[in-house]
């Protein structure tokens, strides 16, 4: 069993009861393969194929890369955890962080910088994710394209992966990112496909599809879910300097959906291993550069010396659309697919991953319905 923070452990995140807990038990952190029943009945949101552009990936350059370190400030880093909403009827939301968010910021900033250890035994029981499609899958494209459509995305855990749309209440536009389920309403995306700083900020009519397979209204196999509330961490709005660099570490996003869509379609874990180490990333969603409305799959190794305590990177294939989706390992041992970051940004060399360490999980869990 993989080895968690001690705080994750407490809350029973991903414990061996949990792993072992009955089928649609709502707990922050465990997977659920749903029930297998449709819910195109339940439509509630008005998908309208087609009128969407990729939202753009934001690029992180060297210079940049290197200034996106965490708050050396106790008092700043605590106020970045706090939670900033917006509800669909355009009541704005904020709470601060809880005193257990707070206690775990406090003890990552006095940690040593060194957040990974060389040997890496206690990240997960890495294999190949059996449930993808067989093939190679590498590397915005790093050399040749090894991406992989997903064809049948009406199966777990492609039923749980979605497409997000959302608008600019500044121009009309629509953008488009990529979204999971992680409980019966709770969907894991980045900030940036919530709340765009070159638009003055939230963006609106956010709109979830999920295992969306094609360019027509009827590829929407379960139909398309309108949101309840939006989420971002209020550091991701406070620390903006001008550029991109300055929010990296805090481009998660939140949306809670009005109807129970989990216990239907199922969801994916998510949790923090210690020492992460070296792992096979999954990314699954919707790249722009491929048919409008197919999913796709990329797969692809990341090393411990790519991981860091709030990020991580990776050589996996990525480009605007697939902002927002779920990086995942699948953990034998558990025999469960778990988030361990959500894609965010490029840069020349690799991709880059907002790390779910604990307080981004606790920060999570703190939204988790």
């Amino acid at each position: 069993m993989t080895k968690l923070t001690n705080t994750i452990i407490a809350s029973a995140l991903l414990s061996t009861a949990m792993w072992a807990m009955p089928a649609f038990a709502a707990d922050p952190g465990s997977a659920n393969a749903g029930n297998g029943e449709s819910m195109r009945d339940a439509t509630s949101g008005d998908y309208k194929p087609g009128r969407a552009k990729p939202i753009v990936t934001p690029k992180l350059t060297e210079d940049e890369a290197s200034r996106a370190a965490p708050l050396a400030d106790e008092a700043i880093a605590v106020k970045s955890y706090g939670i900033v909403g917006r509800s669909a009827d355009g009541k704005d939301i904020k709470i601060d962080a809880n005193e257990t968010l707070k206690d775990l910021i406090i003890k990552e900033l006095n940690a040593p910088a060194d957040g990974q250890k060389s040997d890496a035994t206690s990240g997960p029981q890495n294999t190949a994710d059996p449930g993808l499609p067989e093939g190679e899958a590498g590397r915005q494209v790093f050399g040749p394209d090894d991406r992989e459509q997903v064809k049948n995305t009406k199966t777990y855990p492609f039923s749980a992966i979605g497409y997000l749309e959302a608008k600019s209440p500044k121009t009309g536009s629509f953008g488009s990112c990529s979204a999971t389920l992680i409980g019966p309403r709770t969907v894991l995306t980045a900030a940036h496909c919530l709340y765009s700083h070159e638009d003055g900020g939230w963006l609106d009519e956010y709109l979830f599809v999920p295992g969306l397979n094609g360019s027509t209204a009827d590829d929407a196999p379960f139909g398309a879910f309108a949101y309840e509330s939006a989420y971002i961490l209020q550091g991701f709005i406070d620390n903006y300097q001008g550029y991109y660099g300055s929010v990296i570490l805090w481009d998660l996003g939140i949306v809670t959906l009005k109807q129970d869509v989990g216990t239907n379609l199922g969801w994916l874990g998510y949790a923090n291993y210690d020492d992460l180490g070296d792992f096979t990333a999954n990314i699954v969603g919707y790249p722009g550069d491929k048919p409008m409305g197919t999913m796709w799959k990329a797969s692809c190794e990341v090393h411990a010396e790519s991981i860091g305590t709030e990020h991580f990177q990776y050589d996996c294939d990525t480009f605007p659309g697939s902002s927002g989706s779920s990086v995942y390992a699948y953990d034998s041992g558990a025999k469960q697919r778990v988030i361990t970051g959500v894609n965010v940004a490029e840069s020349p060399d690799a991709n880059t991953a907002v790390r779910l360490n604990a307080a981004n999980v606790q920060w999570i869990n703190g939204l988790y319905k």
